[in-house]
């Protein structure tokens, strides 16, 4: 494989090129970044390579979130380059967004020489940083950054992933050494007891009223996750973070965003089976006695993770590997399940904007026309937070739960612009939305800066009714006054001309179906500012 100085037996190599050699080894073709005095030898050295392309992001908070939308829908560890000081601390959020969410980044950054010198832009990431990583390293010696390299990916990648800081400093990125031939160890894979297998298939056979629920983990199981439904027939719901799973499998998303008859009618279930799901407060609705009175069984790769709900049993390993155990003992033992269960009947939900709407601006009867309209491209959906998020996951049925990129667990406004970014650069041949909020693209909203440099066709969809909407819901569902949630927006049609892209200003539902045709026949990144009436 190409590396730097076309050769891998070099005497010596400067720490900046050791990185980057190593991160050409292991894959790694795609960095977001924002560079910094401390951190220049490593651009130095992606100067000298073809290998690895760089996307210059406008933040370093833009960066990591690019990195995220690329990591997601890619499958593939995404890797980010920033500073020190600032340029790292204006990525906490994102790895926060990324260790909730389970998304396999690296970043690397810059670190002081000597804390106790009081350098400048001195900040221990690792500490600022401790507990929220899957591993954080601290690098001083050249010699070690082969291994350290190596290790950080095989660690944010392995299940489950998450985020790994790696932070060097400016002497062990100009230092010469003779780099290391290190060896990745083998990998092994995480296996189930089969006792505990064919304990959860005995109480699935003998259940009247059996529920699948649908966790994020599921991801890089999706193959096995719908072999498994296909095999057992059971009713399938799904969390905010398995949205596009299993697509029209689902019967929809479950939890205090969920659709209110479905997370009623699903307490009834005797047995659930949940698959990479953590049962967080905002999955069980805030509710003590959720699922109360099922037999849940849980496989997950991390035990114990979930204190909101009783469980039955839990089934520890990689999902994938235990799904493929399951369905191999299912199959091996010729275990027959019902094709029908009676309560299933009870659980569909129509979703669809009754007529006596069909004219309103609201947000529901918008991102229904862009569905219908899109549904013949197979769209990557990116979303920011807000009812625009929640709305978007109910009408849209992504076919992958790569198509569906959304902040779950963390909730980060200004989550959706940069992560559209990512979506594009990852998969350039498909058709990226970004469906946004007049708050949260305001957020990031610097990174039209990226749209615009490399051309990515992203079609961004502002939902503008001058409020956060979501906020202000609560307060007049609480009783408080509707306070501070009303914002004074800029033209976002004329911050987009700013920035070389196309804008519509959309003020009716006719108008929008007239110019969806011609956005989606522009090549180029395009946004809409949809003025809404109401959620």
């Amino acid at each position: 494989m190409e590396t730097i100085n076309q050769t891998l037996n070099i005497q010596q190599q400067c720490g900046a090129d050791i990185i980057i050699n190593t991160l050409i080894q292991k894959g790694i073709d795609t960095i977001f970044g924002y560079p910094g005095s401390p951190i220049l030898p490593i651009y130095d050295s992606l100067s000298k390579t073809t290998k690895i392309k760089h996307y210059l992001a406008r933040h370093e908070q833009g960066a990591i979130h690019a990195a995220e939308g690329y990591a997601r829908v890619k499958g593939k560890c995404g890797v980010v380059l920033v500073t020190s000081g600032p340029g790292i601390t204006n990525t906490v959020t994102g790895v926060l967004n990324a260790y909730s969410d389970r998304t396999p980044l690296v970043i690397l950054c810059a670190q002081s020489e000597n804390s106790e010198k009081n350098e400048f832009q001195d900040v221990d990431i690792t500490k600022v940083l401790s507990g929220y990583t899957k591993k954080s390293y601290f690098v001083k010696e050249t010699k070690d950054l082969t291994k350290i390299i190596s290790l950080a990916i095989n660690d944010a990648n392995k299940i489950p992933q998450g985020p790994v800081v790696v932070a060097v400093t400016k002497s062990a990125l100009e230092n010469k050494v003779k780099p290391e031939n290190y060896q990745d160890r083998k990998e092994i894979k995480v296996e189930a007891p089969q006792s505990c297998v064919l304990r959860m298939l005995d109480k699935l056979h003998n259940a009247k009223r059996p529920l699948i629920i649908l966790g994020g983990g599921c991801s890089g199981a999706e193959d096995e996750v719908r072999e498994f439904i296909n095999l057992t027939h059971a009713p399938v719901v799904n969390t905010l973070m398995a949205t596009g799973v299993v697509g029209d499998l689902s019967f929809g998303l479950i939890g205090h965003n969920g659709i209110e008859k479905l997370n009623s009618k699903i307490q009834s279930a005797d047995v659930v089976i949940a698959l990479g799901c953590r049962f967080s407060d905002r999955t069980t609705c805030y509710m003590e006695n959720f699922l109360k009175e099922s037999k849940i069984i849980n496989i997950n790769i991390e035990q114990n993770s979930s204190k909101n709900v009783v469980m039955d049993e839990e089934i520890l390993g990689e999902l994938n590997i235990v799904l493929q155990q399951i369905i191999g003992t299912i199959k091996s033992k010729n275990i027959i399940f019902n094709t029908h269960y009676k309560w299933i009947d009870n659980l569909f939900i129509t979703q669809k904007t009754t007529d006596y709407e069909k004219n309103l601006m609201t947000t529901q009867n918008i991102l229904n026309a862009i569905n219908d309209y899109t549904l013949k491209y197979n769209p990557i959906i990116t979303t920011d937070v807000g009812n625009h998020q929640i709305i978007a996951s109910k009408i849209f049925k992504p076919k992958s739960q790569r198509h569906f990129v959304t902040s779950g667990g963390f909730g980060t406004m200004g989550f959706g612009l940069p992560s559209a970014i990512g979506a594009s650069i990852a998969r350039p041949d498909s058709t990226v939305l970004c469906i946004t909020g007049d708050g949260s693209i305001q957020m990031n909203i610097q990174e039209l800066g990226m749209c615009s440099e490399y051309n990515l066709p992203i079609k961004i969809f502002v939902m503008n009714n001058s409020s956060l909407g979501m906020i202000q819901d609560q307060q007049i569902k609480k009783g408080y006054k509707k306070y501070q949630s009303n914002i004074l927006n800029p033209d976002f049609v004329k911050i987009a001309s700013a920035y070389g892209i196309q804008g519509y200003t959309i003020n009716s539902l006719e108008y929008l179906k007239k110019v969806l045709p011609q956005i989606f026949e522009y090549k180029k990144p395009i946004i809409l500012d949809i003025k809404i009436s109401s959620n």
